[in-house]
């Protein structure tokens, strides 16, 4: 069991924590979790900004203050890749239309800026929050999901023979009950509770 943990959030909304009724976002929670299972030191540090894609994050990387708090990090909680699937209106209707090669061009993306990461920080684990689906209710719901989950797996092939990347399921725990009750799109508190939950147990069962 460490004794000390620094913890950064770093990437879009998710995050940030945007949606969290209680306003602790993972940065928050993930404190709570750790602190709960006898890690008696834990600073999370949140870097998350709204809206970003992965082209605000490789620039956001190359910030001094940023690259400070990476630098100094236990672990790295990361999302980032939602707003280039689907933000914009031709962002939707490429990724629907033609998800394999999206994803692909996103993943290099992700891949690239992984890189930044571990370029900055070697030693630090991170942690990259897999996709959920904030429409529940659109009219190709049933296509977002199937797409989300091959997403998922994506990401697990992509990073598999990095030891210091870990893809954390999402899709579970940000259930349509789950949405926020401020916005029906961002995770609410419970669903950032039983995130910060699984990555506490996931940092904890490597160290």
């Amino acid at each position: 069991m460490p004794a000390a943990l620094r913890i950064v959030t770093l990437g879009d909304s998710l995050a940030y924590g945007a949606g969290n009724e209680t306003g602790e976002g993972i940065a928050g929670r993930l404190e709570d979790e750790l602190r709960a299972r006898g890690v008696s030191s834990v600073n999370a540090v949140n870097l998350g900004v709204n809206g970003a894609q992965t082209a605000d994050l490789a620039a956001r990387l190359r910030q001094k203050r940023v690259r400070d708090e990476v630098g100094r990090a236990d672990a790295i909680v990361l999302s980032i890749g939602a707003n280039d699937l689907f933000r914009t209106p031709g962002a939707r209707e490429e990724t629907l239309r033609n998800p394999i090669p999206v994803a692909d061009r996103i993943l290099e993306r992700i891949a690239a800026i992984i890189a930044d990461v571990h370029a900055i920080n070697p030693r630090a684990r991170v942690l990259l929050l897999g996709g959920y689906n904030p429409v529940p209710t659109h009219p190709y719901a049933k296509q977002i999901n199937q797409y989300l989950g091959l997403w998922d797996v994506a990401l697990a092939g992509r990073f598999e023979g990095d030891a210091r990347v870990s893809v954390v399921k999402m899709e579970d725990i940000v259930v349509p009950a789950h949405l926020s009750r401020y916005d029906h799109f961002h995770p609410g508190g419970e669903a950032y509770r039983a995130a910060a939950k699984r990555i506490a147990e996931m940092l904890l069962a490597a160290a």
